[in-house]
């Protein structure tokens, strides 16, 4: 293993660590061959130097041999992704068995452990952002529940570093995640797990969820905010929410982060009654009508962070092109300019053009 400057890698070399930018987003899994395209998005993150393994696979590498290999492929071959899928399966099998038994056997709720063993998939991480990448990547569960909770507890935390909350308030803010849709246990899973459109009297039994698992979390000694945080989640700013129709002044702010972090991962994960969203179509729907639903002290911080994590990215578009995103527009964060081979499509200008796949 040695460092080498930027200037002096060549196709072929493997990567010996994870690279990350200054921002904790991973721009190159370790174990990685390098090309020229790998090569030119870590100069584009102004990283000076990697370290590398000792042997090289081949001195005549290029990318037209990695055409059917995508980041998303080899963010799921490197090691600590691998590491992170068995910590993360560890999590959601304990949460789910300490929830099941607190409603069946009125057991004790070690809220300490699982909130401890959150921060620690967080803690054994180089950079806590790079978990963003982890996450879109590993939606292997059909829930609606345990691994949500802990895919939004994971989102709340990097959330939180991106609003500069203090350490204490990034935990909380993890806490409030982790907990938020506790509630949800007590709905019937058969109206949890239906694959069609629910009925009203199902939808108004799911709406029950927040005042449940406020009622749930209040048997035990939790901070207030993780309380009002399972509470309130589902209002919404302009009073349209559930279950109060609170408007911003009445919603507490660890609810105001959850609600947003909830409604990302959820509509970029699979569910039984559709394929997981595109991020960017997510962040169109934030676009449309989030700051009247959302706080945009909260909301406008989160879309910035989020979309930067996708730059220099490879996308397919709704036309059947594929390249990569090489500018985020500032105006409109879900049009970024796309290089797809010499040319340069900004899709702020394509009004029949949008990104349909991170690849």
């Amino acid at each position: 293993m040695q460092k080498i400057l930027l200037s002096d890698l060549k196709n072929g070399m493997i990567t010996a660590e994870d690279v990350f930018s200054v921002d904790g987003q991973l721009i190159v899994p370790k174990g990685i061959a390098l090309t020229e395209n790998l090569i030119a998005r870590l100069f584009s993150f102004d990283i000076f130097s990697i370290k590398i393994e000792d042997e090289i696979l081949t001195t005549n590498l290029t990318d037209a041999d990695f055409t059917e290999i995508s980041y998303a492929e080899k963010l799921k071959a490197s090691p600590d992704f691998l590491a992170f899928k068995e910590e993360f399966k560890e999590n959601v099998d304990k949460l789910e068995f300490s929830l099941n038994a607190l409603v069946e056997k009125n057991a004790e709720f070690d809220a300490q452990s699982l909130l401890s063993d959150t921060m620690g998939l967080i803690e054994r991480r180089d950079s806590p952002t790079g978990i963003m990448d982890m996450i879109l990547n590993m939606h292997d569960y059909d829930d609606c529940t345990y691994a949500h909770s802990l895919n939004v507890a994971l989102i709340c935390n990097i959330f939180a570093g991106w609003l500069r909350f203090s350490p204490a308030e990034r935990e909380l803010a993890t806490a409030c995640g982790l907990f938020h849709d506790v509630g949800k246990i007590q709905i019937p899973p058969e109206i949890i797990k239906k694959p069609d459109k629910l009925t009203p009297a199902e939808y108004k039994i799911v709406k029950t969820h927040p005042l449940e698992s406020y009622k749930m979390l209040s048997r035990y000694n939790l901070p207030d905010d993780v309380k009002n945080a399972a509470l309130m989640h589902h209002e919404r700013c302009d009073g349209s929410g559930y279950p109060y129709g609170f408007t911003s002044e009445k919603i507490n702010r660890f609810a105001k982060l959850v609600a947003i972090a909830d409604v990302y991962e959820a509509m970029t994960s699979s569910r039984t009654y559709r394929e997981a969203l595109c991020p960017f179509n997510v962040i169109t729907h934030f676009e449309n009508d989030g700051l009247q639903k959302y706080d945009p002290a909260f909301l406008l911080p989160f879309l910035e962070n989020v979309v930067n994590t996708f730059l220099n990215q490879q996308v397919r578009l709704t036309n059947g092109l594929e390249g990569r995103i090489i500018y985020i527009n500032p105006v409109a964060l879900s049009k970024p300019t796309i290089k797809v081979g010499n040319r340069f499509l900004d899709l702020k200008e394509l009004d029949n053009v949008e990104i349909e796949k991170i690849i």
